[in-house]
């Protein structure tokens, strides 16, 4: 089982050089290391040539995205099992035996790592991923005791900072992620890809890496909260057939509406034009299908669960789509 770990880098200089060095003190070294630089101006591509001679760079001359510097890294990687692994991370000792040891079992598409807070490694940053009955997606456990968190478990999706894939399990043998959503939420539309296909996707513990969350994206841009508003709505518009997706519509502008006005009057101003612009784009771009044989309502009635039903109004949200995704499925 030979393993290929692929490591997306924009303007991490340092980050990058500190990751690469856990991996290659790892008590298990990757069969390949591969670094994708992604149209870096900090260097990233020359200390790679330089300092780590033994690591495949591939050094693009543009900023691609996640999405593109690690499909662009599936076409360089050799191995049976691909992990992606972010710049931010640091690998613990037994982390691939442990990821390695999941794919025993051969229903197992994905293995996320058990990420910890870079700066105590007691404290969660991500369990995997879950999602609640508006399509909206966290990390499970982020800022959670580790103790918590020690159970391997099946997941709906894993993160894509670290996590082992079965290539074999690819529903697209020349992509990782679909490339329209350049940086966030494709791990979320990469767990509909596979759990539809029946495979699984799981949270193994014992996989530890330390992570700095969000170390080369500035938290709360523009930028970032328009992606997560917009490919939200790209993802579920993908998977849902098109009958459920019209029912559910009028719901999700309502709440969208709701949460705009909300931004306006707490001040928020950057993330209120995020949402105005991310629910247009979002609904408006054009969208592939993805067909498979397990609906993604079946996937949203065993994993989906309510983030805050103690609000009366999200509460309402949550049971009348809850209604039509259990009644569509039918």
């Amino acid at each position: 089982m030979t393993t290929s770990v692929i490591v997306p880098n924009y303007n991490g200089i340092d980050l990058l050089r500190n990751c690469i060095i856990s991996l290659l003190n790892h008590d298990r070294v990757p069969d390949q290391i591969i670094v994708v630089d992604d149209g870096s101006s900090d260097g990233s591509a020359d200390i790679v040539r330089d300092e780590f001679p033994m690591v495949t760079l591939i050094a693009l001359d543009r900023n691609t995205g996640f999405t593109g510097a690690n499909n662009a890294g599936l076409n360089a990687a050799t191995g049976d099992f691909l992990v992606l692994l972010n710049n931010d991370c640091i690998v613990e000792d037994g982390w691939l035996t442990a990821l390695l040891g999941r794919m025993e079992d051969h229903n197992v598409a994905a293995v996320t790592s058990s990420m910890r807070n870079i700066g105590d490694i007691n404290v969660m940053d991500s369990a995997g991923g879950e999602i609640d009955w508006m399509g909206f997606s966290r990390d499970t456990g982020k800022g959670e005791p580790a103790s918590k968190h020690t159970a391997f478990m099946e997941i709906l999706y894993p993160c894509g900072g670290a996590v082992m894939i079965r290539r074999s399990a690819l529903p697209d043998s020349s992509r990782l992620f679909w490339n329209r959503l350049f940086a966030y939420q494709e791990d979320l539309d990469l767990g509909f890809e596979l759990q539809r296909s029946g495979w699984k996707v799981v949270f193994e513990p014992e996989a530890v890496v330390r992570h700095m969350h969000s170390a080369t994206t500035i938290r709360g841009s523009f930028f970032q909260e328009y992606s997560c508003v917009r490919n939200r709505l790209l993802v579920l518009r993908k998977h849902f057939d098109a009958e459920t997706f019209r029912k559910l519509r009028p719901y999700f502008i309502i709440w969208q509406s709701f949460w705009f006005l909300l931004s306006i009057f707490r001040g928020r101003s950057t993330l209120a034009e995020s949402i105005l612009k991310g629910t247009h784009d979002g609904l408006k771009m054009p969208v592939e299908t993805f067909d498979a044989p397990i609906s993604v309502n079946e996937i949203f009635i065993r994993y989906a669960t309510c983030f805050d039903s103690a609000n009366p109004i999200k509460k309402y949200f949550y049971k009348r789509v809850k209604e039509i995704i259990s009644h569509r499925n039918a």
